[in-house]
Parts: C-alpha cells; sequence; structure tokens
C-alpha cells in the first residue's frame, strides 16, 4: 500500500488531564497535525470510564486510551463490546505509587525500592489487623490499566492480597489528590502530575515510579474504533504520523521544557505548575523522576511482547476466562503493521536537532 498525506479532516480527539497527554498538545500547537492535514480540536474528558463510551458511541473520532483498552474492548471484557484497536504507543512510564503522610511514617520513611516498601506496608497491614483497625485503600485509575496490574503485582509480591488484605478501587486520575487529601484512599496508583502534585501540597509521598517495577511499560496508546479504522484508513495513517512527529519533537533538546510551559499555559491541568515542569524534565527528582518515553527510536511502535503481559495480568486477576486466541487478539488489538505503514508519512526531525533522551 503506498501511503499519501490525506485532505484535511476535521477530527475530536479525547484526552484526560495527565502530563503525558502532551503529544496530542504538541502535534496540535507545533503543526504537526496540520502538516498531515489533519484539523484537530483536543476534548477534555474527566474518566477512563467516559473516554472509552465515547469513542465507542462515536463521539470521538479518536481517543487516549491506556493501553489494555483495546485489548479488553476486543475481549468483551469491558461489557460494550465495540471493537477497538491502537498503532501507536504515545507514552511509556510516567507513574508512580504514592501514599498519605500518614502512612509513609507508619511505613518507617521507606527507600524507593520496591521490595524495602512492599515489606514495610506488610508489616502496616499486620499491625492494623492486630489493632481490628480496618483495611487501608489503595486506588489505581481503571480496571484495564498497567497502573492497576503494576500496584496489584507489587501488592502480591510483598505477601499482600488485594482485595483480602487491602481495599482496591478506582478513581478518575483528576480527582486522586482530592481522596487523599479527605482520607477516603491510603495511596494510589496514577500517571504524572498526581504523585510529585501530592507532595507539592503536602499531603502525601511517593513510595516509587512504576518503572522500578516493569522498565518502559507502555502506558498510553491512541485508540479508534475498528469501524472508524475500517471507514478512515488514510485519516487513519496520518494521524498516526502526526503523533510520531509530535514523539520524535519531544525527545529532541529543550523541547521538554518547552512542552511543559504548554500544558502550563493551557490550563487543561488542574496541578501545580511545578508538578508539569517537573513531571516532563524529570528535574529534581532523581529515582522518582517519571522518565516519560514518547519518541525514542521505536518506543512509539506497538511491542506485543506489552500485549501480552497485559492479558496475563487479565487472566491473574479474573477479568478473562476461557480460550482466547492470543496471537490473533494481539495483532488486532496493537496493530504495529499501521505504524509501519505510518511511519513512512513522518517526517524526519529538522537537521542540527539532537536527541537528548534513550529508552532505557
Amino acid at each position: 500500500m503506498n501511503a499519501t498525506p490525506v485532505k484535511r479532516a476535521r477530527l475530536r480527539i479525547g484526552m484526560l488531564p495527565l502530563a503525558d497527554a502532551v503529544p496530542l498538545l504538541v502535534a496540535r500547537d507545533m503543526g504537526f497535525f496540520a502538516g498531515q492535514g489533519l484539523d484537530v480540536t483536543l476534548s477534555l474528558e474527566g474518566s477512563w470510564a467516559g473516554i472509552r463510551d465515547k469513542l465507542a458511541a462515536g463521539m470521538l473520532d479518536a481517543a487516549q486510551l491506556l493501553a489494555p483498552m483495546p485489548l479488553a474492548a476486543n475481549l468483551g471484557a469491558d461489557r460494550l463490546g465495540v471493537p477497538m484497536e491502537a498503532a501507536i504507543v504515545l507514552s511509556r512510564n510516567g507513574s508512580s505509587i504514592t501514599v498519605s503522610n500518614e502512612l509513609f511514617l507508619a511505613m518507617g520513611s521507606p527507600p524507593p525500592d520496591p521490595v524495602a516498601a512492599g515489606q514495610a506496608l506488610w508489616r502496616v497491614i499486620e499491625a492494623d489487623r492486630v489493632a481490628g483497625r480496618p483495611r487501608r485503600t489503595f486506588a489505581h485509575v481503571f480496571p484495564f490499566s498497567a497502573h492497576h496490574y503494576l500496584l496489584r503485582d507489587w501488592l502480591d509480591a510483598a505477601g499482600i492480597e488485594p482485595d483480602r488484605d487491602v481495599d482496591v478501587v478506582v478513581i478518575p486520575p483528576p480527582l486522586m489528590l482530592e481522596h487523599l487529601r479527605s482520607g477516603r484512599v491510603d495511596g494510589y496508583c496514577v500517571g504524572a502530575p498526581w504523585g510529585m502534585a501530592a507532595e507539592i501540597e503536602g499531603v502525601g509521598r511517593r513510595l516509587m515510579p512504576t518503572h522500578l517495577l516493569r522498565m518502559d511499560c507502555a502506558d498510553k496508546v491512541l485508540g479508534v474504533t475498528r469501524e472508524w479504522a475500517m471507514l478512515n484508513a488514510q485519516t487513519h495513517l496520518s494521524l498516526i504520523a502526526a503523533l510520531i512527529e509530535a514523539g520524535r519533537w519531544l525527545e529532541q533538546a529543550d523541547h521538554r521544557e518547552q512542552a511543559a510551559q504548554m500544558l502550563v499555559d493551557s490550563r487543561l491541568i488542574a496541578a501545580p505548575h511545578e508538578s508539569l515542569l517537573r513531571a516532563l524534565t524529570d528535574e529534581g527528582d532523581g529515582v522518582y523522576a517519571p522518565r516519560f518515553v514518547f519518541g525514542v527510536g521505536d518506543s512509539a511502535k506497538p511491542r506485543h511482547e506489552d500485549a501480552r503481559w497485559f492479558l496475563s495480568q487479565m487472566r491473574r486477576w479474573d477479568q478473562v476466562n476461557g480460550p482466547i486466541d492470543v496471537d490473533a487478539l494481539v495483532q488486532s488489538s496493537h496493530r504495529l503493521g499501521l505504524y509501519e505503514q505510518a511511519e513512512s508519512l513522518a517526517r524526519a526531525p529538522a537537521a542540527g536537532d539532537v536527541v537528548a533522551r534513550c529508552l532505557h
């Protein structure tokens, strides 16, 4: 297939107020969408369930999705059963596990080490049980998310059984900080800037970034319904190409600072400005830094090993049952071939630009 840019198409793309929505903002404001003949409106949404429902109903042309969401949709595990697909990874890494100040102190202020932090939490839970105190509550962003699976995986590795030893609940990212502040949750796993925002406000502490649990895990993708992809094949390729360009731009020298200022100026995220700047630049955070990856090398290309890991977690936590044609499901959900076609449309970085980051 000889992929060529489409004529201008008007698109509405959904996103959540998270730092790793920045490739969409960059693609719009730096002209990458327009350069591919696309006229894009970004629609700020409040929750992952809401963005999925609007995409399924055709109210959005495309959307920032959690990486496991197309798999869940194609399995019918999301109870909607509207087939979806993703052909580009918008971000890798970027999340953290954060706890209240009270719990952090009760844990003895552990270092950012998964094993040490897990052992410390286990001791607190055992002490709570002996004293007859209520179970602790941890939140994540959506049932089908890397955040959910990484949180459960870490708890289980520490000998803490989710749903028995701690309660595990879903809260939309923009509401996480308020729930921690009010004491309705003891901790959460969520994408930047909401972990560091808790520290800046003085209501919580990050235990660890999730890249210490699974390095370079796919976090967000650009999703479309399968029907939309079939009806808008050329537009889809141009959309992917524009986001490949935006991801590459984000990895060039000094562009993270520029992008962070774009986020601040957009007023899309009601979080402290400092948290947005630090989320994209990693400055001053050491091991706690989110370490977002947007477009280094082939990092934006879907990796089937990510999809297979997500599926293994769905089975592990009883989200899916019965036989699954894993190869067919993975290939139809994370469209590696479409990414490779779109790559031929993407313009190379300008001469003289230096890629400043590397894939870990």
